[in-house]
């Protein structure tokens, strides 16, 4: 009797330790996991990683300046394996163009003052975009960044030897928002000037004045992503698709409006899904990851864990 009833206690204590264990294994199937981190920058030069599904946000390093109260352009910044590089517009005495060079692995800056052409006049000439030129850099040089209308003339940036060539194309559009170059085009968004198509084989510009917006992302070489703004809201915008073939835009917003609190600067696509950071009053959100899915055309939000962070924030890439 006393064998039956030990069997019996210990079948049930078997049982409740697998229970127990199963019951665990849920929870922790249940937990919320990333897939990669996003690598972030701010117009102060602070670097971070945001966990793509949970919002968690840490600070990673700093992007350091020659005036430390210099703001950065967020149509500034680019990044390759290794490092970050952006543009410090500065007065030292005269306006001064840096190339700011972080290094990711020893958290360094390298600053270099820039020589720029010579046949390029300005008394306030500054860099106000840059994007990749297969190793080198494309950029936008306005004559003066102080004027509306100036001239605004596309150079090179060697990254051999920081030389900078002026590559003999001029246009006059002013809000400049992001930059993306496909083959031998280089697509530029404005936030209410249009969208600017240049041929970098025929040094053409042709502006598609219907289509705005910004936080330009390659899909494919025929497709681009792009936040487009919606009429009646200050800094509110939609993602919609350019087809860059045809020349339309695709509305994948169904009727939904996310705040960009900067407007400059572009975005990425990753594993299908366009991202963004975002804001709104409406959603009580501080700031988030906006998540597009053009194929299934729906939209969601993960929340960013901080109501402190710099909001002027775009993404760069992703990290592992």
């Amino acid at each position: 009797m006393k064998n039956i009833k030990l069997n019996y206690l210990l079948l049930l204590l078997i049982f409740f330790t697998l229970s127990c264990e199963k019951s665990e294994n849920r929870i922790i199937d249940n937990e919320i996991t990333d897939d990669y981190n996003l690598l972030a920058v701010s117009n102060l030069g602070e670097i971070f990683e945001i966990g793509n599904n949970t919002g968690n946000i840490k600070n990673v390093g700093q992007i350091n300046r020659e005036n430390n109260s210099s703001l950065l352009s967020t149509n500034n910044f680019l990044s390759s394996d290794d490092k970050i590089y952006s543009i410090e517009y500065i007065y030292n005495p005269s306006p001064t163009n840096n190339l700011l060079i972080f290094d990711k692995q020893n958290k360094t800056t390298q600053i270099v003052p820039l020589i720029l052409p010579s046949n390029i006049s300005g008394d306030e000439r500054g860099i106000i975009a840059i994007s990749w030129d297969n190793n080198n850099l494309i950029g936008v040089l306005a004559e003066n960044v102080l004027i509306n209308n100036s001239t605004k003339h596309i150079i090179n940036i060697n990254l051999q030897n920081n030389s900078i060539t002026n590559l003999g194309i001029t246009f006059n559009e002013d809000r400049i928002s992001s930059m993306k170059k496909i083959n031998s085009k280089l697509y530029l968004s404005t936030w209410g000037e249009g969208f600017l198509e240049i041929d970098l084989t025929n040094n053409s510009v042709t502006n598609l004045n219907y289509i705005n917006g910004s936080r330009l992302a390659q899909i494919n070489n025929s497709e681009l992503a792009i936040m487009q703004p919606v009429s009646g809201s200050a800094n509110g915008a939609k993602p919609v698709v350019i087809n860059l073939t045809d020349q339309t835009v695709s509305d994948n917003s169904n009727g939904e409006i996310y705040g960009l609190v900067t407007v400059f600067g572009n975005s990425i696509f990753e594993n299908q899904v366009y991202l963004n950071l975002v804001s709104s009053n409406s959603l009580n959100l501080y700031l988030g990851i906006l998540k597009t899915n053009f194929k299934t055309n729906e939209n969601s939000i993960v929340e960013i864990n901080s109501a402190n962070v710099n909001r002027n924030l775009i993404i760069l890439e992703t990290t592992n």
